[in-house]
């Protein structure tokens, strides 16, 4: 039989473009020429001056990570990649480190690297000596191959991956049974645990409750006589309380139904007490949020609390205590300080709300009456600003322009004005 010979059917190898490395460039070009010489007479190969500046940029991207080049180049006529770094030490010695990556199977396949006293060492003959090192330079060495040699070669590789893939999967599906078998059994571990500690507790929860039951009766007999006797006492000192609160005793009234509170006697009385201190505890709270915000003019302490309090004022005593007369006092001096609130931070339509409620609960209140007489001057002061910003900060005019049409009536002659430039901010 005649062997049927047909010319280069080795592996093409794509030279990518040499880095260099603190060397001179000199030096660095006469080392490259010798690359390109070699690898170009040598090998079966594509030099990177053959390939578009876009590829070219993309495969740059890549350096030496193989999934990168499988991505990159995997539909190019190259199977393999050979790149170099050129780099001299101090001792001015220079380092050719020549590394080759299989496209296909994404795998760096060598990793070369020889050093030279001088750079005219490093000579064609070096280098090819450093090339003809690599265990695949079979593979891409320029040359010619048997057709059938090369058929026979690329299905026996295919056959190889077909069944690594094979195997793989099998694995896989191996480790998946492992798996679910391994989470059903902590799953039934995890419900034996958690039934052997519900009964463990409801054991335990029918045996304190016995416990308690026991403890309950014999505590009813004892007491029973002396809740009795209470039922009077609880009654006066709870009318104690009610006359303490009316005169704005509110302290003492605390401390008095604190303590008679203790006197248990299960009874109407007794309910009626736990009732009033409830309130009392509750309105103290509420009371003190008010006083401290009237004294640090914090506006969220006082209205925050303000119709609480005066709903358990008047659920304490009918009618309402001495606190009831001073509420309104109150609440005009938190809506006064939400006023200077809001206008400190430039939110003029609710400080103008604020101020307006302050004036409408306590006429008495100049400071609202006089922010409120003087707000022309306050909505011409706005729309000058407005008017510097329409240039640099047109958003910010815009909400200026439209605080004022909230704040003043269409007569003002600031409204016509802001309702014309907003009409023009906008288209």
């Amino acid at each position: 039989m005649i062997s049927f010979i047909l010319p280069a059917y080795a592996d093409t190898v794509f030279f990518m473009k040499p880095v260099t490395k603190e060397i001179e460039k000199s030096d660095a070009n006469k080392i490259i020429k010798n690359l390109e010489s070699t690898v170009s007479s040598k090998l079966n190969s594509v030099s990177y001056k053959d390939v578009s500046k876009a590829k070219l940029k993309k495969f740059g991207k890549c350096g030496m990570k193989p999934e990168c080049w499988s991505e990159n180049a995997g539909d190019e006529d190259f199977q393999y990649v050979l790149l170099s770094l050129i780099s001299m030490n101090e001792d001015e010695e220079v380092t050719v480190r020549l590394v080759l990556i299989n496209i296909e199977d994404e795998e760096v396949v060598d990793d070369e690297s020889k050093t030279y006293d001088y750079a005219d060492d490093a000579n064609e003959k070096a280098i090819f000596s450093q090339i003809r090192k690599m265990s695949a330079f079979s593979e891409i060495k320029g040359g010619k191959k048997s057709k059938k040699d090369e058929v026979d070669k690329r299905t026996k590789k295919l056959e190889e991956e077909r069944k690594k893939r094979e195997r793989e999967l099998e694995r896989q599906r191996e480790e998946e049974e492992r798996l679910e078998k391994e989470r059903k059994k902590r799953e039934r571990m995890e419900e034996e645990r958690q039934r052997r500690e519900e009964e463990a507790e409801i054991a335990r929860l029918e045996k304190e409750r016995a416990k308690k039951e026991a403890e309950k009766r014999k505590e009813q007999a004892s007491k029973k006589k002396s809740l009795k006797d209470n039922a009077e006492k609880l009654e006066r000192a709870h009318e104690l309380v009610l006359e303490m609160c009316s005169q704005g005793k509110y302290n003492a009234a605390i401390k008095a139904i604190v303590k008679v509170s203790e006197i248990k006697c299960e009874c109407e009385e007794d309910a009626k007490v736990l009732a009033l201190k409830t309130q009392l505890l509750n309105f103290n709270k509420v009371r003190e949020q008010i006083l401290k915000g009237v004294e640090a003019k914090n506006s969220s302490l006082i209205l925050d609390n303000i119709e609480a309090a005066k709903a358990l004022d008047e659920s304490i005593v009918p009618g309402g205590t001495e606190f009831s007369q001073k509420v309104d006092k109150y609440a005009a001096t938190g809506w006064l300080a939400r006023g200077k609130e809001m206008e400190k931070a430039n939110n003029y339509v609710e400080a103008n709300e604020a101020f307006e409620k302050c004036a409408e609960i306590d006429p008495e209140k100049t400071e609202c009456s006089d922010w409120l007489n003087s707000k022309d001057k306050l909505v011409k002061a706005i729309y000058d600003k407005a008017s510097v910003m329409k240039n640099f900060n047109p958003t910010k005019a815009k909400e200026l322009l439209r605080a004022i049409l909230k704040l003043v009536t269409a007569e003002n002659e600031h409204y016509k004005k802001a309702e014309q430039d907003l009409q023009q901010l906008e288209y």
